[in-house]
């Protein structure tokens, strides 16, 4: 096990982070694609005490990706609420990877009960080391939502920093045959500066084909948050509004945008599995499993 090579970090804040500029700020700090090894066991506590909703961003997120307004907030906004959290996290000093770059591979989440449009939490996020893999480093933020003392939901988001590749695109993987769609629709062009604001994620992958190209993408690329918020809004219409849920999701590959795509499910004993494929191929965007806790 690698020796850290400072003291872990706990950060604390009564309001809403304020990282603008994070990314731009990562990339002039001059950080690496792959941290050195004895930064591996990096260890950065972040909580935010009062967080609550912003009814503006709230309304734009609701408008943005389509979604069907309950009462209480979308399980993914709640990831979009601690993304400046994670931008804490990962804008600290003391992070030793480049934020550009990043690749989301997956995030997992409980929603333990409905959580009213403007309830008043506290949020914590830690990171708790580096992972040395054959792709790249791989890390966990674990996210934690509680109200007076209550646990009412939980994420991990897991993002790799990845070796650069050999020129070689990977086969696609075999497809199964998942029959026909439930749901498909198009994605427009601006998809990604529309999912920014509300979301605050705001690399620029997903802003416009210039600043894709400059990171290797033909055009803008879709949030796969933005894709998955729309999926779970169609998924969850049949269940009551207030049902616990396990959500697992897992970023298969890129949606070039402007594009469509076609929504599958699958029922299996206690859950439902989906993928989101890119049409017209039919490869992964998404794939997923829905379950009632």
């Amino acid at each position: 096990m690698p020796l850290t090579t400072s003291p872990p970090v706990s950060l604390a804040f009564s309001s809403r982070p304020r990282n603008a500029g994070a990314l731009f700020r990562s990339l002039l700090a001059g950080r690496p694609a792959q941290a050195a090894p004895d930064q591996l066991s990096i260890a950065i506590d972040a909580h935010w005490h009062g967080a609550q909703a912003d009814a503006r961003r709230l309304k734009q997120y609701r408008e943005v990706c389509g979604l069907t307004d309950v009462g209480f907030l979308p399980p993914l906004y709640l990831h979009a609420m601690a993304m400046p959290l994670h931008m804490a996290v990962m804008s600290h000093p003391q992070f030793p990877l480049r934020l550009l770059g990043l690749v989301h591979l997956a995030n997992s989440m409980q929603c333990l009960r409905p959580i009213g449009d403007f309830e008043t939490l506290d949020m914590d996020c830690q990171l708790h080391g580096i992972e040395a893999t054959e792709r790249g480093q791989t890390f966990t933020l674990h996210t934690r939502l509680q109200t007076a003392g209550e646990t009412v939901w939980t994420e991990t988001s897991t993002f790799l920093a990845p070796l650069p590749r050999n020129g070689k695109r990977q086969p696609p993987d075999d497809l199964p045959d998942w029959g026909s769609p439930v749901a498909r629709w198009e994605v427009a062009g601006n998809a990604g500066r529309r999912f920014a604001g509300p979301s605050g994620d705001w690399n620029p992958i997903h802003m416009s084909a210039f600043t894709a190209r400059l990171f290797g993408y033909p055009r803008a690329i879709a949030h796969g948050m933005f894709s998955a918020a729309r999926c779970l809004d169609l998924l969850c219409r049949d269940l009551p509004a207030c049902a616990p849920l396990h959500i697992d999701l897992r970023f298969k590959r890129p949606l070039l945008i402007p594009g469509e795509v076609a929504l599958h499910t699958r029922q299996e004993a206690d859950s439902t599995r989906f993928v989101l494929n890119v049409l017209p191929q039919g490869e992964p965007h998404i794939e997923g499993t829905l379950r009632r806790l």
